[in-house]
């Protein structure tokens, strides 16, 4: 019952709209005018007693309802709304929906299939009772505005209750048709018909209409209806609906509209509808409304309209804001970087401390690191020590991917040893003529140490079934998002599950590049991934990443890009290896420059050196392999950090 005792003139529901004249009717429920019929405002007759519509070079134009018009007090009133392009039209006044007769070839081909379904029983629905009465006027909405849009009062059990209560009926139609009914408790509790089609509510607002509101509920859709607008329809089901919804009423509601209004919830259901329906629409058709005044944020439209009044939801709407075109940005995104550029030059790489290799290489992350090599030549190693001396010098921890480096604590046991600088044992036993001789090694204190700061600092993705790219990226980021971690190493590369499809490998390679290429972009990660060689030819050399196994992909996406040869043949050393390290390709200038170099490397501890090109007449003579330090990391790094 209405607790303020007040008399409501409910207005006659303008879905149960029933025409003073006789027409025919399309299967959807849309009446068909005779293109003869129409009065358009400012068109002449053609001379063939139809009006000449292309003269007016408009495609919303206004005229007089063909149904209502002649029997109204004003009748050369215009209130009619009508698409030329689609030939659909509305009356604003008796709500008379027609389609004119030139156009209704088209709608039938270009609305495509229709699947039957059943339509509602609406004999049991009656017009607002008390108790809907009273719950529009809690939230601000007067029955008038409910009724004239097909809201209506009904009596349904609901699920968790075995009696029937009072409800809101909202019905959704198409033309003169309704074809679904969402029932709605005064405690929130809600069910459709069943085998009934889910269109969009009150979709027809969207005839002869340039702009359009969309909402996430019909609540909402009526608070805006209070406020002023009759360009508003629901998505049918909050913030679950599928935007398939609206396929059928592409050409005939929806196409010729200019800009849509997303005026979904302020709730991350919310902003996932807004995405998917500014994919749908397009974004540059699309204007994001939030539900904020000030400093107050409400859930959504009919809150704002408790909350704030009128004045408040005409804000929003007013001061909505374009919807970015997801995947473009401008120089603006990106001025304050520019800026920091133009002010202070591009920031230089990391560096890691190996001569004539350091003048060639400076990292950055966000970049991707391809490494080939001949068999034999330390591919795998070679990325432990960079990425270990990236993540002691730099404090880019790192998450790696070895499944070759089987079980895990072996190459925990490496690693280790490339940080002490020698063997991680205890001690070292030598026999010598029957006798074994004990030689302490590294102390329990330093294996702690060692060990403790790995687990800090290196983490190992393990994945035994379906070693898909997508997986081990997750992995990764879960990571980074933990942890924080900057690097992460893909070794080697042929342990990742190529996709199952139609394409060559060499363009599911491509695929997988392409998704690592971008995934490094988009979380800042350095990522590392090493490649094996291709079948080479007797006697041939790999002087490139074109050697690599599977794909020119591997040089066209790769960052950086490594080659590594075995240099032992013309090395005089006895005890440290050579390796020759060809910079094949490097993507910017700041980030170093293509060339030669050389670095040394010690098998006893897996750490690299620098190799010293001695030149005359700008031609290396000579190369000069420094000694490799055998003291522990952790202890220089603590001499660092006290001076």
């Amino acid at each position: 019952m209405n607790q303020n005792n007040t008399e409501y003139r409910i207005m006659p529901n303008e879905n149960n709209f029933k025409p003073q004249k006789k027409w025919e009717q399309t299967s959807t429920g849309y009446y068909i005018v005779p293109t003869s019929e129409l009065d358009v405002k400012g068109v002449n007759n053609d001379g063939k007693n139809k009006p000449n519509l292309k003269a007016l070079g408009m495609t919303i134009v206004r005229c007089r309802c063909p149904d209502c018009s002649d029997s109204r007090k004003h009748k050369e009133e215009h209130c009619v709304r009508l698409d030329l392009a689609t030939g659909m039209g509305k009356c604003y006044n008796c709500g008379f929906r027609f389609i004119i007769s030139s156009k209704l070839g088209d709608y039938n081909k270009k609305r495509g299939f229709q699947k039957k379904y059943t339509l509602p029983d609406t004999s049991k629905l009656t017009p607002l009772d008390g108790v809907a009465i009273d719950y529009l006027l809690k939230r601000k909405i007067q029955p008038q505005t409910a009724s004239k849009v097909g809201v209506r009062s009904a009596m349904r059990v609901f699920s968790g209750c075995s009696l029937e209560r009072s409800c809101l009926a909202f019905t959704y139609c198409e033309g003169s048709k309704v074809v679904n009914i969402q029932y709605k408790s005064t405690s929130k509790d809600f069910s459709f018909e069943n085998g009934c089609e889910l269109i969009p509510w009150n979709i027809d607002a969207a005839l002869g209409q340039d702009s359009l509101i969309i909402t996430e509920g019909m609540m909402d859709a009526l608070a805006l209806m209070e406020c002023g607008f009759d360009n508003v329809i629901s998505v049918p089901n909050g913030a679950e609906s599928e935007v398939r919804c609206f396929d059928r009423f592409r050409y005939s509601h929806l196409d010729h509209i200019r800009t849509f209004y997303l005026a979904g919830d302020m709730d991350e259901p919310g902003e996932k509808l807004r995405e998917k329906l500014a994919i749908y629409f397009g974004e540059a058709r699309c204007r994001i409304v939030e539900w904020r005044v000030e400093e107050d944020m409400t859930k959504d439209a009919n809150e704002m309209l408790m909350n704030h009044g009128v004045d408040a939801v005409l804000q929003c709407i007013n001061h909505s804001q374009p919807c970015p075109i997801i995947g473009v940005e401008t120089v603006d995104d990106y001025r304050e970087r520019a800026k920091q550029i133009w002010e202070h030059g591009i920031e230089p790489g990391k560096t890691v401390g190996w001569g004539d290799f350091d003048s060639h290489i400076q990292f950055e992350l966000g970049r991707s690191v391809i490494i080939v090599g001949e068999p034999n030549t330390g591919k795998s190693t070679f990325a432990d020590d960079l990425i270990l001396n990236l993540a002691l010098q730099h404090g880019w921890k790192a998450a790696l991917y070895s499944p070759e480096m089987f079980p895990p604590e072996r190459h925990i046991d490496r690693l280790a040893t490339t940080i002490a600088g020698r063997k991680f044992r205890k001690e070292l036993i030598t026999t010598e003529r029957g006798v074994d001789y004990h030689k302490p090694q590294i102390p329990e204190r330093m294996a702690d140490r060692i060990l403790d700061w790995l687990s800090q600092n290196i983490f190992f993705v393990t994945e035994n079934s379906g070693r898909t790219i997508h997986k081990l990226l997750h992995r990764a980021e879960q990571l980074q998002m933990r942890y924080g971690i900057k690097q992460l190493l893909l070794d080697p590369f042929n342990y990742i599950q190529l996709p199952e499809g139609a394409k060559s490998d060499t363009m599911k390679i491509g695929d997988i590049l392409a998704e690592i290429e971008l995934f490094a972009h988009r979380t800042g990660l350095l990522v590392f991934v090493i490649v094996h060689p291709a079948k080479l030819q007797k006697g041939e050399k790999i002087e490139s990443l074109y050697n690599a196994s599977g794909s020119a992909e591997f040089r066209n996406r790769a960052d950086y890009g490594l080659v590594l040869v075995n240099d032992d043949e013309h090395n005089p050393s006895n005890t440290l290896h050579r390796l020759k390290i060809i910079v094949d390709k490097v993507r910017d200038d700041a980030m170093g420059h293509k060339g030669v170099c050389y670095l040394s490397f010690d098998a006893r501890n897996y750490r690299h050196g620098i190799v010293q090109p001695i030149y005359s007449n700008g031609s290396v003579v000579k190369l000069n392999m420094l000694d490799i330090s055998s003291h522990c990391w952790l202890d220089q790094a603590e001499q660092i950090e006290i001076f």
